[in-house]
C-alpha cells in the first residue's frame, strides 16, 4: 500500500508539471518526483509496520514537493486518526541506504519485507521498473 500510496503521489505531482509541454517549462520545473529505493521496517512479532518508512527521492525538489502534499496529513487508509509527519532521515541517498542495509539480516519469511532499490526510480508512470532487494533474509 506504501507503494502504491508513493506511485501516485508522484504520477500526480509529474502530471501538474505538464512534461509533455516541456519545451517551454524552465528546466527546474521539470525535475520529475520519482524514488528509486523504499523500506518499511516491520514488527515480526505483531506483523504490524513499525509507523516510519526510508524513502529516497531521486531529486531534493521531488523531496519538497512529497513534503508539501504530506506532511502533516491524515492517513486516508483504514479510517486511520494518524498523522503523517515527514523528516529527514540520517542515512541520505541511495547509495548510503544501501550501504546500511545490504549487510542486514531480516528475521521475516518473505523477500517482500526487505529494503528494495528501484531502476529506473519509480515515477508513477506505470512503467516497468527492475526491482531488487537489499539485505538477507533469515528465516524466523
Amino acid at each position: 500500500m506504501l507503494l502504491q500510496f508513493l506511485d501516485e503521489h508522484c504520477m500526480k505531482e509529474n502530471q501538474k508539471l505538464g512534461l509533455e509541454n516541456s519545451e517551454e517549462a524552465d528546466q527546474e520545473e521539470r525535475i520529475v518526483s520519482a524514488f528509486d529505493f523504499l523500506y518499511l521496517p516491520i514488527d515480526f512479532d505483531t506483523g504490524m509496520n513499525k509507523s516510519y518508512a526510508f524513502v529516497n527521492f531521486t531529486h531534493p525538489k521531488a523531496v519538497w514537493r512529497f513534503h508539501f502534499a504530506s506532511h502533516n496529513q491524515k492517513w486516508e487508509l483504514f479510517h486511520s486518526k494518524k498523522i503523517r509527519e515527514i523528516v529527514c532521515a540520517k542515512i541520505q541517498g541511495k547509495e548510503a541506504l544501501v550501504k546500511h542495509f545490504e549487510k542486514m539480516s531480516f528475521a521475516c519469511e518473505w523477500d517482500e519485507f526487505l529494503p528494495l532499490c528501484f531502476s529506473p526510480a519509480r515515477d508513477g508512470s506505470r512503467e516497468l521498473v527492475k526491482q531488487s532487494t537489499v539485505g538477507s533474509r533469515v528465516d524466523a
